[in-house]
């Protein structure tokens, strides 16, 4: 636990083509969020032709322990 009492935890984005988007460590959670949902984007637009809005790549993050 954090000195707040919060318990961190992680955030992923996986790509069905195998790529893994993990949210940076040692941000603050809004922080880490928005630079996993730019590079999801990123990815999906230069990889797949895909345009992902914020709420569809919210929708795909899991958390991990």
């Amino acid at each position: 636990m954090s000195a707040k009492g919060a318990i961190a935890v992680k955030k992923v984005v996986r790509c069905s083509c195998g790529l893994e988007f993990r949210a940076p460590a040692g941000e603050s959670r809004t922080e880490a969020e928005g630079h996993l949902i730019k590079a999801v984007k990123r990815h999906a637009k230069d990889a797949h032709e895909l345009d992902f809005g914020e709420e569809q790549v919210v929708a795909m993050m899991e958390v991990e322990p």
